[in-house]
């Protein structure tokens, strides 16, 4: 009887995810402070990306690091914030790109990075899926900094895990316009064995068999 009891409770609990609020950041600083276990991609050759070039087939990048890029490199005529390459569309720059994490290893918690490109009236829309949330949209925008600036952008929510970014750029007509980012640094935590379930269930089943033992000798 006891042991009905427990175990709903637990599988309740071992199922359970509290929803941290969503925290979004505008600068690179504040977002590398976050303190998780952060990875960062430059787009750089030196990196392992391919040669950025406007002819898609050439510069596609595929799978990196766990990460399905369906997304090319280029070579802006604007240097990018670091080094000389960035990351676009899969089909060009009026295209959008797709990260699908899949790395079973580990579980992405945020993502941020450099929209460069802006103009006014133009904003880069990320739409991000995360596992408990769902679809979250964030509209980037230059506000009130000049055209072409680079705008940092960053969101982190350290109880859900990030299946898959989608990019893209838009006027304030639905128009694709040009878009590249840079420096995309992606906050992760490592996903525990799933050994551990079995026997930590085992343990449950021993102990609720001790206590009705214990329950019956008394």
């Amino acid at each position: 009887m006891i042991l009905r009891t427990l175990l709903p409770l637990l599988l309740s609990l071992l199922s359970f995810s509290a929803q941290a609020i969503l925290i979004t950041y505008n600068n690179e600083a504040d977002f590398t402070a976050i303190g998780a276990d952060q990875r960062r991609y430059d787009f750089e050759v030196d990196s392992g990306f391919p040669t950025g070039s406007y002819t898609a087939a050439d510069s596609l990048i595929g799978e990196f690091d766990g990460i399905q890029f369906n997304a090319t490199t280029i070579i802006p005529g604007l240097a990018p914030v670091s080094g000389t390459q960035a990351m676009s569309g899969a089909n060009g720059a009026y295209s959008a790109a797709t990260l699908n994490f899949t790395d079973p290893t580990r579980r992405i918690t945020g993502f941020g990075f450099y929209g460069e490109d802006l103009r006014n009236q133009e904003s880069i829309r990320v739409s991000a899926d995360f596992q408990s949330a769902g679809i979250r949209i964030f509209d980037i925008r230059l506000g009130a900094e000049a055209e072409l600036t680079p705008i940092y952008f960053g969101a982190y929510d350290a109880d859900d895990t990030l299946r898959s970014l989608s990019i893209i750029s838009l006027d304030d007509s639905g128009l694709n316009r040009a878009w590249y980012l840079d420096d995309l640094s992606l906050t992760s935590t490592a996903v525990p064995l799933p050994a551990s379930l079995p026997l930590l269930l085992g343990g449950l089943v021993l102990l609720g068999r001790f206590i009705s033992f214990s329950s019956n000798h008394h």
